[in-house]
């Protein structure tokens, strides 16, 4: 009797390490999945269509929005955008006619010479901007619509990256919009009270924009409107609830720092002008 306890005792104690290492090995793949694809949202595909490729597709879109487009850098089929980042935006038509841009990752400072487009942080930085702005997005911030995102290894750790998002049809950017003098039927007014009016909701949704600028800021008619956008996600910081009043004013410093790079003899945005966006900001806080 006691030889039989000995061995359910052993059964027992077998079972148990097993479930425990089981559990261990679980939480081991869970590590490594996020360390490689990080916190991937809901509505979204994981694709690793060949050695060294990943991929992230919204769900519907696997049909139109083939894995390799995200590769395909360079080749004469692809019709550049008149959009720019830290390089042109490929544009590519999707199977409802509509189009959509392909952003290419690269580095900017000193070091961009050098590092040109690999990186090698992880998660990888397009997973990354595509969680945050669908969170960005579900918290109601008027910005871009992510399609997919793409990583390439080319050695290691070290990959390319690009971001695929739906092109925002007749926006251009807040920069741009300044040289041309577009939207100043009305002094300008409109389009600064739109622009202060996306910014402060950004920052009532606890939404910090690390890099916040005239060209992160798209602008477009809506109607008898105008309606402001802001884009590239990469490297904001969400915060839970409203933005703390440090962050709001030094993300409102970075927008200005941007101002006086750009137009350093403050041409197309005039100190009183700056002083009127920040009256529409606030005027938009108490609302």
């Amino acid at each position: 009797m006691q030889n039989e306890n000995f061995k359910i005792y052993n059964l027992y104690f077998a079972l148990c390490i097993a479930r425990v290492k089981g559990k261990v090995r679980l939480t081991l793949v869970s590590m490594v999945e996020k360390c490689v694809w990080g916190d991937v949202p809901p509505g979204f595909k994981r694709l690793s269509p060949h050695r060294g490729q990943m991929v992230l597709v919204r769900e519907g879109l696997e049909g139109s929005l083939h894995p390799a487009e995200f590769f395909r850098e360079g080749e004469a089929e692809q019709k550049t955008s008149p959009f720019h980042g830290r390089g042109q935006l490929r544009r590519l038509r999707l199977d409802n006619g509509e189009s959509a841009l392909v952003r290419g990752y690269r580095h900017g400072g000193t070091l961009r010479h050098l590092t040109g487009d690999f990186f090698f942080t992880w998660p990888p930085r397009p997973f990354k901007e595509l969680a945050i702005t669908e969170e960005v997005r579900r918290r109601g911030v008027p910005t871009l619509e992510v399609l997919g995102a793409g990583v390439e290894r080319v050695g290691g750790p070290i990959y390319r990256g690009w971001l695929i998002t739906r092109e925002l049809k007749d926006a251009r950017d807040l920069w741009d919009v300044l040289q041309h003098g577009l939207y100043c039927e009305d002094d300008g007014t409109g389009l600064l009270q739109a622009v202060a009016r996306s910014v402060r909701y950004m920052h009532r949704q606890g939404v910090y924009h690390r890099d916040l600028n005239l060209k992160n800021i798209m602008v477009r008619r809506e109607g008898k409107q105008v309606r402001g956008y802001i884009i590239d996600f990469d490297k904001a910081e969400l915060f839970a609830g409203e933005l703390p009043a440090h962050r709001i004013q030094r993300n409102l410093r970075r927008l200005l720092r941007s101002v006086c790079k750009l137009d350093p003899n403050r041409q197309r945005l005039s100190p009183g002008d700056w002083d009127l966006f920040i009256r529409f900001y606030r005027e938009a806080s108490a609302g």
